[in-house]
């Protein structure tokens, strides 16, 4: 395995920039040329109609075509279906190549040496340079090849903004998170949420410190696991409701259309969410009336980007960052809160979010296993 779980940053020579916003604009402005680049995506399970990072990334593919790429795509129904759909892409004539998701990590690493020719990204991954043992100069280090960009997504900033918020709204001093499997692209929201959450309580020190239901800030936490995780709205209603029933009243679900189900169960009860992964907001049906504000990664615009390198002559070798500085990450509208959120918490978050872009402020600072 050689996709790592910790970020590497992102090499200057061939930096993909992220809008200067979170509207999902492409930061190279599309025109009808044809491209000589083919830009493909398999996307993970879960699928397209996720309302979350397929559809995302989906999105980048669909810009890409408006701006004149011809463009293809692959859907997985589980894990098996991985290296098959790579090999089915390129078959197509695909010439760059983006993976949805961490656990296509040993597919995506494998097509690498395959099809050197071909320039591939994988989305919620940076290449681990050190080898398994995350230590660097020694025998199992694993050099970055030269057709790979890991696209990286620091989104346990912009939760930690929205745990902030959930702190500040919920009237019970309960807040809930469960993810769909246990890996980094999903703890890192429940990791931002613990944060903001503690961040709260040392600067507010309410009578009774606010409390989170299912991560505990070091790595233990609720998930769904199974066969079906990120497909399951029925299961995440029932999750949520097992929630309801500790004193939640705000919960963020990280675990695509099984979480929007949770959504759903905390409109029903009249009570709130926060959103994953795009601004849910603009994405759900009725039930979008409980989100109070969603941590959101720009997937669209850094994998339109990595096309646009791509067209270039850019093949690989770098990573992606991004973060709450360079607007890879962000958080999203209060949309139907405007309003309802007061003056002061609007300030505190945009206070807390100058000090992380600033590195005065860690998330890991706050997390119960420390940095």
């Amino acid at each position: 395995m050689t996709i790592s779980k910790r970020l590497l940053g992102l090499g200057a020579s061939a930096a993909i920039i992220l809008a200067a916003c979170g509207t999902g604009t492409p930061t190279t402005a599309p025109t009808q040329e044809a491209k000589k680049t083919v830009a493909c995506v398999a996307f993970d399970t879960g699928g397209l109609g996720d309302r979350n990072f397929n559809d995302l990334a989906k999105k980048g593919l669909d810009d890409a075509g408006k701006a004149g790429f011809t463009t293809h795509f692959s859907e997985a129904q589980g894990a098996t279906d991985y290296a098959a759909n790579i090999t089915r892409l390129k078959d197509q004539g695909c010439t760059a190549i983006v993976t949805v998701g961490f656990l296509q990590g040993e597919a995506t690493a494998a097509a690498t040496a395959l099809y050197p020719t071909v320039a591939f990204a994988q989305v919620d991954t940076a290449w681990n340079l050190c080898g398994p043992d995350f230590t660097c100069g020694n025998a199992d280090d694993t050099p970055r090849p030269a057709n790979f960009t890991g696209l990286d997504y620091h989104i346990d900033e912009a939760s930690m903004l929205a745990g902030y918020l959930a702190a500040s709204w919920s009237k019970t001093g309960v807040l809930g998170t469960y993810g769909g499997q246990q890996f980094p692209g999903v703890t890192r929201f429940m990791d931002g949420m613990y944060a903001g959450m503690m961040y709260f309580n040392e600067k507010k020190t309410p009578a009774t410190a606010v409390k989170l239901l299912g991560w505990d800030g070091n790595t233990t936490g609720t998930f769904v696991g199974g066969d079906n995780p990120w497909n399951d709205p029925a299961k995440g209603e029932q999750l949520a409701q097992t929630l309801i029933d500790q004193g939640v009243d705000v919960v963020h679900p990280v675990a695509g259309a099984t979480g929007n189900g949770s959504i759903k169960a905390m409109n029903d009860n009249k009570l709130w969410a926060i959103g994953v992964d795009t601004d849910q907001y603009l994405t759900l049906g009725p039930e979008k009336a409980a989100l109070l504000t969603s941590a959101q990664k720009a997937i669209d615009v850094s994998v339109l980007d990595f096309f646009n390198q791509v067209e270039g002559g850019y093949l690989g070798g770098t990573d992606y960052a991004g973060t709450l500085a360079n607007n890879g990450v962000l958080l999203a509208d209060f949309h139907d809160y405007t309003s309802l959120i007061s003056a002061d918490v609007k300030a505190e978050i945009e206070a807390l979010r100058a000090a992380i872009v600033g590195g005065t402020v860690k998330v890991c600072t706050y997390l119960a296993r420390g940095c």
